[in-house]
């Protein structure tokens, strides 16, 4: 009879560790549902962390970028160092600049409105004007074209002044070409068309 009631015992108990066993694989999916949740959430505000961090850098280059080009506006003014020299046999000449300036000295505006009238005979309408200023390298890419677009576009006033028509002037920034170990020069060049 002892054999039976161990059947008996063993048929009963089988339910129940199927009861247990099937709860606790619930609990563990159900806890694995909560971490995958937690850490998903988590990723999201991970992310965004690291592209709010981003983007403050560079608004920070940026900001640091403008203060430097803002800091070089302010130190630029009219330089003594200026000086041109100009070459008859091509119709050119190269106004070079003082690392400090980007704005033509009114002597110096006054030599190359002579020399245009000496050197290019004719109608200003006949010629083509290639003007050419060179940006600094070493520098940032942002200042160091703003500066160089600053001094062409003063040369460009300076010959729009002679009488040439905005239509045959051609300006275009040279990427770091020296001349006399300076980069701080612009070239004006005549084209009889």
């Amino acid at each position: 009879m002892s054999e039976r009631r161990e059947d008996d015992l063993s048929a009963i108990a089988w339910p129940g560790f199927v009861d247990i066993l099937s709860a606790v694989i619930i609990m563990f999916v159900f806890f694995l549902m909560i971490v995958a949740t937690a850490l998903y959430f988590h990723i999201l505000i991970f992310k965004s962390q690291l592209l709010a961090d981003a983007a403050m850098s560079q608004m920070k280059v940026e900001s640091e970028e403008k203060a430097i080009v803002h800091q070089m506006q302010t130190q630029f003014a009219e330089s003594k160092e200026q000086e041109i020299e100009f070459d008859t046999n091509m119709d050119s000449l190269i106004i070079f600049f003082g690392s400090d300036s980007i704005s033509l000295l009114s002597q110096n505006l006054d030599k190359i409105k002579t020399h245009i009238a000496q050197n290019v005979p004719g109608d200003p309408n006949g010629y083509n004007v290639k003007i050419e200023a060179s940006k600094t390298p070493k520098t940032y890419e942002n200042a160091a074209r703003k500066v160089a677009l600053a001094r062409m576009l003063n040369v460009r006033n300076a010959i729009l002044q002679a009488g040439f028509p905005s239509d045959t002037i051609d300006p275009g920034i040279v990427d770091g070409e020296e001349i006399k170990d300076t980069y701080h020069w612009v070239r004006v060049t005549f084209e009889k068309k």
